[in-house]
């Protein structure tokens, strides 16, 4: 009867000890619970659908949920410094465009976050930008703006940064000057471009493609080294001869911090997610350029970046 106790005994320790390990192993399999987004702009956007539509397929590859939250305010960086403030555990990660991370602290009370602050996922899309002017103005090519730049003064509509940095360099490198007109909101700006109150603008390509498409709103020029996708035959400036590229990506970031393997965890995740077909094409009909770019390589690129841009709202941010 004591052996028979003994050996009970044994089985019972040893059991218990097994399953111990196999519930330790399993708390450290990375992801085993829902992550969260923080996307720094609204719901329903451009940037927000194509987080969402992101985040659904790299869900979907990690075997988790990852699940959207929508912090608003502050040009973008009310979103990002939450996301800052987060605990680097791998279940907070977060939508952060460049000039949210970069730029938009420099003039932004409050975005008390620097681009040390965050581990880097991928840059996933960039942004499109171009010039665009009313059908009936006096300006219907490059050259007519060109002109009027160098005669000094010209005025455009813009609704952020990075977007008049593109006149201001173009103006530097034909030497003339340009003046800035700050829209509230982008409906703002196609509202005046429509009714002639605006002649000439630096425009998104997502919210205005479908104006340009229709012919209500010409664009002259993009502002990139990609063209529109809704205006294919409309060539870039860097095509035209004049040093000008405006470089703003979609990306996904974390608090700074992750272990080596949940980094590459979610980098190896939302690399493969960004080659997703209907990702892509969520992408391309929201007018957005898929563009992929390694975490490491966007980190890398996000240090240039904060240098590059402080230096250059340096020179012209007071215009």
């Amino acid at each position: 009867m004591k052996k028979l106790l003994s050996v009970l005994l044994i089985v019972v320790m040893v059991f218990a000890m097994t399953a111990c390990g196999n519930s330790g192993d399993d708390a450290e399999t990375y992801p085993n619970g829902t992550i969260t987004s923080i996307v720094n702009f609204g719901a329903g956007g451009g940037s927000d659908l194509a987080a969402r539509a992101l985040c659904d397929k790299a869900a979907e590859i990690l075997g988790c949920a990852i699940t959207t939250t929508n912090v608003t305010g502050g040009s973008g960086t009310v979103g990002v410094a939450e996301l800052a403030k987060q605990e680097a555990d791998g279940y907070t990660i977060g939508f952060a465009p460049t000039a949210s991370m970069a730029l938009t602290p420099l003039f932004v009370e409050g975005a008390d976050y620097t681009v040390d602050d965050f581990d880097y996922i991928c840059g996933f899309g960039q942004y499109g930008y171009g010039i665009v002017v009313n059908n009936d103005c006096e300006y219907k090519t490059m050259d007519d703006v060109i002109a009027a730049i160098k005669a000094g003064g010209l005025k455009f509509g813009m609704t952020g940064y990075p977007q008049p940095f593109a006149m201001y360099e173009l103006a530097n490198q034909v030497g003339g000057s340009v003046e800035a007109i700050s829209y509230p909101s982008t409906t703002d700006m196609i509202t005046d471009v429509m009714g002639g109150f605006l002649d000439i603008a630096v425009a998104d390509e997502a919210s205005f493609a479908a104006y340009v498409r229709s012919g209500d709103i010409t664009l002259l020029a993009g502002c990139c080294d990609q063209r529109w996708i809704s205006a294919p035959d409309v060539p870039t400036l860097l095509e035209m001869g004049y040093d000008v590229q405006l470089e703003a990506y979609l990306a996904m970031v974390a608090p700074k911090g992750l272990t080596e393997d949940q980094l590459a965890t979610l980098r190896a995740a939302f690399e493969e997610a960004a080659q997703d077909e209907k990702f892509i094409e969520i992408m391309n009909n929201a007018n957005q350029h898929v563009s992929f770019m390694p975490g490491a390589e966007y980190d890398t690129f996000m240090h240039e970046k904060a240098v590059e841009f402080k230096d250059l709202y340096a020179k012209y941010g007071n215009n």
